[in-house]
């Protein structure tokens, strides 16, 4: 246990002790507003992600179903199709996947 001795201070001394704590207070508060709208921003990207997740999966099942069916697929589409998966991996790959 520590003990705090404490000297007898001027008023000016306790005003300005008081007015840095009210600055720091103030900064505190700023810094969670911050975080608050950067989690925010956070949230967004990530509903957005699954959402061309889920978009980049349904386009390369309608090109398995296609060829499935025996239907064709031009070189380019497919290299469209394999651009945009590619770089969704690489999107996905910023963030590490949560253990279950």
């Amino acid at each position: 246990m520590s003990v705090v001795l404490l000297k007898p201070c001027s008023s000016k001394t306790l005003k300005r002790i008081l007015s840095r704590l009210e600055n720091l207070m103030a900064t505190q508060s700023e810094l969670a507003t911050q975080m608050a709208t950067v989690t925010a921003v956070v949230q967004k990207v990530g509903t957005e992600s699954a959402a061309t997740l889920a978009l980049v999966t349904a386009l390369q099942k309608q090109i398995a179903d296609l060829l499935a069916n025996g239907g064709n697929v031009t070189p380019e589409l497919q290299a469209a199709v394999d651009a945009l998966a590619a770089q969704v991996k690489v999107v996905d790959d910023l963030v590490p996947d949560v253990a279950p």
